[in-house]
């Protein structure tokens, strides 16, 4: 996996953005942030917990300069090694950002099936009040 990541200059968080995507999905009329990943790392990732504790320790790893804001989601399958990275440009997702500080969820979804799959992998972030904090250091922070 990617290891831990470090970020030097503006160029180093556009060349390692997520290409995949992210979106919001509508689920019993609440909107929940999801992250879109190529089909093969969504088998890999739903394969590799089979049989395993599903805990999921979630970061959101905020990085800005008063203009751009970036945010590294980390997130750290507990009772495995498995660790997945998600570095997104916060300025043009507060909807995102807002949903996840709402609901404390967060989707996992293969690229290319959209809304109505019943391929979604959903996370319960551990602590609502760290999405709540982290969306008012975002919406604070994030200027377009």
């Amino acid at each position: 996996m990617q290891g831990k990541r470090k970020f030097q200059t503006l160029k180093d968080f556009i060349e390692n953005l997520h290409k995949e995507g992210t979106g919001l999905l509508n689920y019993d009329g609440n909107n929940v942030p999801c992250i879109y990943v190529d089909s093969k790392r969504y088998e890999n990732i739903i394969s590799s917990m089979y049989g395993k504790k599903l805990a999921v320790d979630t970061l959101l790893n905020i990085f800005h300069d008063g203009t751009h804001v970036f945010v590294d989601i980390q997130m750290k399958f507990l009772d495995s090694n498995r660790e997945e990275y998600f570095l997104v440009f916060a300025n043009e997702m507060l909807e995102f950002f807002e949903a996840l500080s709402k609901t404390g969820l967060i989707a996992i979804v293969p690229q290319m099936e959209y809304y109505g799959n019943q391929n979604i992998f959903v996370i319960q972030i551990p602590k609502i009040e760290s999405a709540e904090k982290a969306f008012e250091i975002i919406k604070s922070n994030a200027k377009k």
